[in-house]
């Protein structure tokens, strides 16, 4: 099983745990146990999960701060107000992020707009292959890709929103594959008029939406592309 499907099975059975959760809170079989938190309890733990896979410490420290605000009073915090403890948790993941995830950063220009890159906005290439990661978990994020003779490239996206620019990407003589995957979030992204790219669609509740068209020249390189899209929205543009 492909990472990306992974990925949108462990979000969907949270999500289905979550609603399961809510209506055994109106039950009168667990009046004893808080069900509703618990549901929150298990969405917080996939925020968290995925911000730990992109080393997001601002990331990481919001959902524990909702916790901590579900059991204020269990951790003796009753006092303490829940502005307050989310302003806490989030000073400690911006001063653990200075201390630990700190990189420099790289500003590149796109068609006169000024893009500043730092390490939520990296991706890993492979130049000397042609292939390409970009991975987007809960936050935004603007990414341009370069990647000359493309072979093979994997896009997954969470809950976030991604926007990802090729124009600045070759495709390799024998062609290329694109695996996207977007889950709850928002997908743009931007590909040259001249790329010839062919489609297959995996689309659950959400939207798949091609703008423009691209190269019909059986002459160029193909890029063969699978998007698997759960709740959220993709958008291809061809420019």
């Amino acid at each position: 099983m492909r990472k990306g499907k992974i990925r949108n099975a462990i979000r969907g059975l949270a999500i289905i745990a979550f609603a399961v959760c809510l209506l055994l809170s109106r039950s009168t079989f667990f009046t004893d146990m808080p069900m509703a938190k618990i549901a929150v309890c298990i969405i917080m733990a996939l925020f968290f999960g995925e911000q730990l896979l992109e080393k997001s410490f601002v990331g990481m420290a919001i959902p524990v701060g909702v916790v901590t605000c579900l059991f204020r009073d269990e951790l003796m915090l009753g006092d303490v107000h829940y502005a307050l403890i989310m302003i806490a948790v989030i000073l400690i993941g911006i001063g653990l992020s200075t201390i630990f995830g700190h990189k420099p950063k790289v500003v590149f220009d796109h068609k006169g707009k000024e893009y500043i890159m730092g390490e939520n906005h990296t991706s890993e290439y492979w130049e000397e292959d042609g292939n390409f990661t970009l991975d987007n978990g809960l936050g935004s994020r603007t990414q341009y890709v370069s990647v000359k003779n493309m072979r093979k490239g994997s896009i997954d996206n969470g809950l976030g929103t991604l926007t990802a620019y090729f124009d600045g990407s070759t495709v390799a003589e024998e062609g290329a594959f694109l695996d996207i995957d977007n889950g709850l979030g928002a997908m743009s992204l931007y590909f040259p008029k001249e790329f010839r790219m062919s489609f297959n669609f995996d689309n659950g509740l959400g939207k798949i939406n091609v703008h423009g068209e691209c190269s019909q020249d059986e002459a160029q390189p193909l890029v063969k592309t699978q998007i698997d899209n759960g709740l959220g929205q993709v958008d291809i543009y061809f420019v």
